[in-house]
């Protein structure tokens, strides 16, 4: 089954590369889209077809992430979407231009190698358990309270930067993989009856809340450095959470874990690095520059 479970998993990456392509070229042909996505330009993206493609994309690619998920721990089935990251970056050089340089390679090296070693690491100690009833009320207390902090960086922060956007995307993503995953095996190995609603409802919200910041970071930057957040913080929370929470490394050794630990850093490092190296991070930052200096040239002039 865990097989099985991880070609569903690749299949879902290229699907989210794929998605994450159309939704951004139409996320940000809005003129106004930089100042962030207000409920209006969500109702034109609703009308928008190659953004309606993008989320049938996605919609296939989160259907093939949940049989994944049915069929695997988290620890497994979270991590492989770093692939989508690599398939990202090859769709950015051949369909935007994506200029290609030394400190993009080594971010994309690091994610994949990373995230890859983290879920090599992860298959040898991670095992599915059902929790039923109170035993699932953890997750529920901490997808609320990841939410909750989501919704006050929506309400606090106007233009927030595309790393804390992604960064809160992929702990919101992190929840919903999780919470999927606990149904799924509630579903599988107990019924339909044993079902805890409540960890639904927190996956719909998280869910809900996740796509509006992922929508946003698409408005903010580089469609990669949202593959790079959601296949890098996303997978990251869910093994916690599988850890902490769902005891699915319960007989890991101490080694192990220090292990998984490191691997995770070098794949969040290649994240960090890719905010601060993309080409058209850098591009948009000289653009910047320019503007300031042109701003601060106009004062002079009219002082």
């Amino acid at each position: 089954m865990t097989i099985v479970a991880i070609a569903f998993a690749v299949l879902a990456a290229v699907a989210l590369a794929y998605g994450a392509l159309f939704q951004h070229e139409a996320v940000v042909g809005q003129d106004d889209s930089h100042n962030g996505l207000s409920w209006a330009n969500f109702k034109e993206l609703l009308a928008n077809r190659r953004w309606l493609l993008g989320l049938l994309i996605l919609g296939l690619g989160t259907a093939g992430n949940l049989v994944a998920l049915a069929l695997a721990p988290v620890m497994v089935v979270q991590p492989i979407g770093a692939f989508s990251l690599i398939v990202s970056v090859l769709l950015g050089i051949r369909h935007r231009g994506l200029k290609v340089n030394r400190r993009l390679v080594q971010a994309v090296v690091w994610c994949t190698v990373g995230v890859t070693l983290f879920v090599a690491l992860s298959a040898t100690t991670a095992r599915s358990e059902v929790h039923l009833g109170g035993d699932a009320m953890p997750l529920v207390w901490i997808t609320g309270i990841v939410v909750v902090i989501g919704l006050i960086i929506m309400i606090a922060f106007r233009h927030a930067p595309q790393l804390v956007l992604i960064t809160a995307a992929g702990l919101l993503f992190a929840c919903v993989a999780t919470n999927a995953h606990l149904v799924s095996v509630q579903i599988l190995r107990a019924g339909p009856d044993q079902v805890t609603w409540i960890n639904v409802v927190g996956l719909a919200a998280a869910a809900a809340l996740g796509s509006w910041f992922v929508q946003n970071a698409y408005a903010a930057g580089p469609p990669e450095m949202v593959i790079a957040g959601l296949t890098v913080v996303d997978p990251i929370g869910a093994v916690i959470l599988g850890t902490v929470v769902l005891g699915e490394a319960q007989s890991a050794p101490v080694w192990l874990i220090i292990a998984i630990t490191a691997t995770g850093l070098v794949a969040c490092l290649g994240v960090v690095v890719l905010s601060r190296y993309h080409p058209d991070v850098k591009d948009r930052e000289a653009e910047r520059r320019v503007a300031r200096r042109s701003d601060t040239l106009t004062d002079t002039e009219e002082s």
